[in-house]
């Protein structure tokens, strides 16, 4: 029994070193989860957008400056955007039909933070993180569309296009455990969604992430 406790002792040491990390560290860290995006404003098309659910996934790389503070570089790729409501046709009492339409907006994240461990293995994290959008489709009635084609034949000569490069402010917190790091975060966008309109609609992000630090 007491070899047992011993063991237990020694496996709660060897965990909880693990989540220690010392000036110097670097670590690269592969992570995966989902994204739960939305516009502030209204939408193009409907003037009421609705948050969807999509994957994220891609990897960081932290490197430590002390053994609280460290900056962090990652690649993300994941599928932005929103769901919007469209009518369409006439039911046999004369409502029109009611679906939802899906604006798919494809980026690869570059996010830079700089994150505090306030205890070990906890920290918060605040910075920047550009974005570059890498297509961007308008899903109706299961058709794809592309909305760079779309934009162009509903506006013409370029005039009206969705915006190839977002910029927003990354916030939030992540908890490391026996090298597995759980990180949530929310990504407030400065960049308007379109270019050359009046519309002030920007990207209004949560990302959920699960890692592991190698």
């Amino acid at each position: 029994m007491k070899n047992f406790f011993l063991l237990l002792v020694m496996m709660g040491v060897a965990i909880t070193s693990q989540a220690q990390h010392k000036e110097g560290d670097i670590t690269i860290q592969p992570r995966i989860g989902v994204s739960f995006s939305n516009i502030t404003g209204d939408d193009l098309f409907s003037g009421d957008s609705k948050m969807k659910i999509n994957l994220t996934y891609g990897f960081e790389v932290e490197h430590f400056f002390t053994d609280q503070l460290s900056v962090a570089g990652g690649l993300l790729f994941t599928n932005q955007g929103y769901k919007f409501d469209y009518y369409e046709g006439v039911e046999p009492g004369g409502n029109s039909v009611k679906k939802t339409g899906n604006f798919n907006n494809y980026y690869a994240l570059v996010p830079i933070t700089v994150n505090y461990y306030v205890i070990e293995g906890l920290a918060v994290k605040a910075g920047i993180q550009p974005a570059f959008r890498v297509k961007t489709q308008l899903k109706v009635d299961d058709r794809k569309l592309d909305m760079d084609d779309a934009m162009d034949f509903l506006f013409g000569n370029h005039e009206v296009t969705v915006n190839k490069f977002d910029l927003s402010i990354p916030v939030g917190f992540s908890y490391e455990y026996n090298k597995f790091v759980f990180d949530a975060r929310y990504n407030l966008g400065l960049t308007k969604l379109y270019k050359g309109i009046e519309q002030s609609s920007r990207n209004s992000v949560i990302t959920l992430t699960l890692g592991y630090k190698l």
